[in-house]
């Protein structure tokens, strides 16, 4: 890809022409708070955390650096008066949402935050978008989503019934970044109760040891072509 220049803070520096404005950032050691990102799903800024500012001939504007392209000549401040003010707006709201949350606390710290000014709700849940994200574009099931809007958005399966699509991999706890979504397994069954889902996990033929629900093994056993008896035997057995 063609290497081209940008100025981030006073410092030009070199990046690939159409990439991704925050990697470069994280990449020169700039600290950019985020909580809708991760390196397998797309980055679509939806917690708008990552602002910076974007300055150009006399005006400027706020951008999501997760999801904005570098072209050459850009200009942006990563740490403006302005940048820092909506950011500490931003995280007052996410505060208010998730206020029992020690990732979500320590983060608002972080930005000098201590307090909201909003309702405080002990929820969890900051709307991210990543479990949903990670259910559509790495798992492609596409269990859950988003239901209504505005300050009664909520994450569900369709219609609050159980999620029927769900193979119970578990991607949404591994990507939740307040650890909402929770997962409990026990007497060979794996629960996630935020979804009304229960599996029976498949037992290795050898030692008995749980593998993973046999719904997602049959799932990957479908998609990938692989012989049925393929999970039999889990990975410590085969060694």
């Amino acid at each position: 890809m063609t290497k081209v220049t940008i100025n981030v803070d006073g410092q030009d520096v070199q990046a690939e022409e159409g990439s991704y404005l925050l990697p470069v950032l994280k990449k020169m050691g700039i600290f950019i708070p985020t909580l809708c990102t991760h390196e397998q799903i797309k980055p679509y800024g939806v917690c708008r955390l990552c602002i910076v500012e974007w300055v150009r001939d006399g005006w400027s504007k706020i951008v999501t650096s997760c999801n904005f392209p570098v072209k050459a000549g850009q200009k942006f401040s990563t740490n403006s008066e302005k940048v820092k003010r909506e950011r500490r707006m931003i995280m007052e709201l996410i505060l208010a949402r998730s206020s029992n949350a020690p990732e979500i606390v320590g983060l608002a710290q972080r930005l000098g935050v201590t307090t909201t000014r909003f309702p405080k709700e002990q929820e969890g849940c900051v709307l991210c978008g990543l479990c949903i994200k990670a259910c559509e574009e790495v798992v492609g099931v596409s269990a859950i989503g988003f239901k209504q809007r505005g300050t009664s958005r909520v994450i569900a399966p369709p219609f609050d019934d159980t999620a029927h699509r769900c193979i119970g991999c578990g991607s949404c706890v591994y990507v939740c970044p307040t650890g909402h979504v929770k997962m409990e397994e026990k007497n060979h069954t794996r629960k996630i109760p935020l979804w009304n889902v229960e599996f029976k996990m498949k037992q290795c033929k050898k030692c008995g040891q749980d593998i993973a629900p046999e719904k997602q093994l049959d799932y990957i056993v479908e998609r990938a072509k692989l012989p049925k008896d393929f999970f039999d035997i889990c990975l410590n057995c085969r060694a």
